[in-house]
């Protein structure tokens, strides 16, 4: 009440001040005094009625100030209750956070123990595969002790199933199944090998009657055999000239020496050394075995010689085939695997690079002292200019830098596959346990679901260019974009550590996860360079480890040509034969021994 009487009494000097120089009118002056009287008796009505009024405002402002002064202390009062409740809710945090934390414990060790008893269920009782036959006894046959035993006094655990008569069973109707014919193929293919068979005919002075009708029987034969041939070179002088040596053959022999230059193998012999070790993924021990067993005396460092030698000859092909791999505006997918190196007395753990275009069907192993580093990549891209670069997370991170978007990389779509990303949301929903990540990989399936409709409607790139940029697809961005600035608002110890780590990736790489929305004929993932990668994984799960870095680029110089093959759909074993015969034949030309022209070459014959 003081505060706002003081108010106005501030209120009220300010008119105060403007009247102080002003001269005071006597309105009464010139009135007669009954008009005076009148005047007089006018003003102190109204100064008497002001006075009411003035009363009248203090009543209301002292009752306003009272409610005032009651609102604030009960305002204070809900502060204090708020305080409180905040404190309590952090402390009912922290205890939440506590028991979820004693619960993913409490649940890893019963995974751990349930993990264990099952490995013991499996040593006492024997193994999955192991079919068990089932316990089929009568419903009038079943055991009275073993009842009583599960009986616990509860009705739940009362049988009767000894007790009484069976109720009658009625033969179960089986409806007759209809055999679809729908997938039943125009024609069977018959076994054969390719090439002219070769025929026996009957003696038909033999056949101790007459003769009413022929047919041939296949019979199938794998012929393998170890020769050493030996050619008779002879010593001899002409007139006039030096001595030497040469071999003249006789009629029926082969022209020439058969042998590969630098080996005592044929090219045949070569190509299969190739075959046993680059596709079957034989190791040397083993080979040497196995041609030991066959007769032959060799060392397992001549066989590895020898295919050294033949070396030289892969590693000009594959020159060919980067160049046409790496030509202008090409899509590529990049990726490596590691091997472990033997180095001098120590074993290092080095790494492969793979380079595949697809359109071209050409696939590219390279090695430069085991590194993983980006300059490996960048070295031999060399000053390709190309159109796209698709690899995973970690080659984008070392590689795709904003300092490599200068030069001739700074037109390149740098592509990051979808399915790395889909795949740490798949660990993070099943080992890690957080199914809020399902939401993420069910949203990513749906841009392969696109794709497939895409590859069964067979349209082209222009096409497939347009609906990757469609109202639908963008809807599905928008969602998952919209889901992983919710997740990341959040605090990190909120969810799993895998789910963050997914999270993370996506929101690293989301740009060049969905660069293939630009060009139809970028790839959604890198799979096609995972896949061919594989084959040398699994080499090395065979070999266990490279001698020196020489075996680890022979393996890449074989592998290249042979994962070259396999792309374009031919056979490994006719190839290899074909192109050691060509270059024992004199031919360097490799630009028509490429798979892609050889390839024509058998299409022709």
């Amino acid at each position: 009440m003081e505060s706002l009487q003081h108010i106005i009494v501030m209120r009220r000097e300010l008119p105060a001040r403007e009247t102080i120089s002003r001269q005071a009118i006597n309105y009464s002056e010139d009135m007669p005094p009954e008009q005076k009287d009148r005047y007089i008796q006018y003003l102190v009505d109204k100064v008497n009625e002001l006075d009411l009024d003035k009363r009248a405002m203090e009543l209301a402002v002292e009752e306003f100030q009272g409610i005032h002064d009651d609102v604030l202390g009960r305002l204070a009062e809900l502060q204090e209750s708020v305080a409180g409740i905040k404190a309590e809710n952090a402390e009912l945090r922290r205890e939440l956070r506590d028991e979820q934390a004693k619960r993913k414990r409490a649940e890893a060790e019963a995974r751990k123990l349930d993990r264990q008893l099952k490995f013991v269920r499996k040593g006492k009782f024997g193994d999955k595969r192991q079919k068990a036959r089932k316990d089929v006894r009568k419903e009038e046959d079943a055991d009275r002790e073993d009842e009583k035993d599960r009986f616990d006094g509860t009705g739940g655990t009362l049988s009767t199933g000894s007790v009484g008569e069976s109720p009658v069973r009625e033969a179960p109707v089986t409806e007759e199944k209809v055999r679809d014919l729908t997938s039943r193929p125009d024609k069977y293919d018959t076994m054969s090998v390719e090439g002219a068979p070769v025929f026996h005919p009957t003696d038909d002075s033999k056949v101790p009657g007459r003769i009413m009708e022929r047919k041939s029987v296949k019979v199938f034969s794998f012929k393998m055999f170890l020769v050493e041939e030996r050619f008779e070179m002879v010593h001899y002088v002409e007139p006039g000239k030096k001595p030497g040596w040469g071999y003249f053959p006789k009629d029926g022999h082969p022209e020439v020496v058969t042998g590969f230059e630098g080996t005592k193998a044929t090219p045949e012999f070569l190509q299969a050394l190739a075959y046993e070790v680059y596709v079957k993924n034989v190791t040397f021990d083993f080979l040497h075995r196995w041609l030991t067993e066959m007769g032959m005396t060799i060392s397992k460092n001549t066989l590895h010689n020898w295919l050294k030698k033949g070396k030289r000859y892969p590693d000009k092909l594959i020159v060919v085939l980067k160049g046409i791999a790496l030509e202008k505006d090409s899509i590529v997918n990049c990726d490596e695997t590691r091997c472990k190196v033997r180095k001098y007395d120590h074993y290092k753990k080095c790494y492969i690079w793979v380079l595949v275009n697809k359109a071209e069907k050409i696939a590219v192993f390279f090695y430069e002292d085991g590194s993983k580093g980006r300059d490996v990549l960048t070295h031999f891209l060399g000053d390709a200019e190309l159109k796209s670069v698709m690899t995973d997370g970690y080659n984008a991170y070392v590689f795709i830098g904003d300092e490599l978007k200068s030069a001739q990389f700074k037109d390149t779509d740098h592509q990051i596959c979808m399915a790395h990303a889909m795949a740490k949301f798949a660990k993070a929903a099943n080992p890690g346990g957080d199914q809020r990540a399902l939401v993420f990989h069910d949203d990513l399936s749906l841009f392969y679901k696109l794709e497939h409709e895409y590859d069964e409607e067979g349209i082209d790139a222009e096409e497939r260019r347009k609906r990757r940029q469609s109202l639908g697809t963008k809807e599905i961005m928008i969602r998952l974009r919209s889901n992983l600035d919710i997740e990341l608002a959040k605090d990190d110890s909120e969810r799993s550590p895998y789910l963050t780590e997914a999270l993370n990736y996506l929101c690293k790489f989301r740009d060049g996860i969905f660069a293939y929305r630009k060009d139809g004929h970028y790839p959604i993932d890198n799979n096609i360079a995972e896949r061919t990668v594989r084959k040398l994984t699994t080499q090395r799960n065979n070999s266990l480890h490279y001698g020196s870095d020489e075996g680890v680029e022979m393996a890449v110089a074989y592998h290249s040509v042979i994962s070259t093959v396999k792309l374009h759909g031919m056979s490994c074993w006719r190839y290899l034969g074909e192109f050691f015969q060509k270059i024992f034949n004199g031919c360097r030309d490799f630009l028509s021994l490429t798979p892609a022209n050889m390839g024509m070459a058998y299409a022709n014959c």
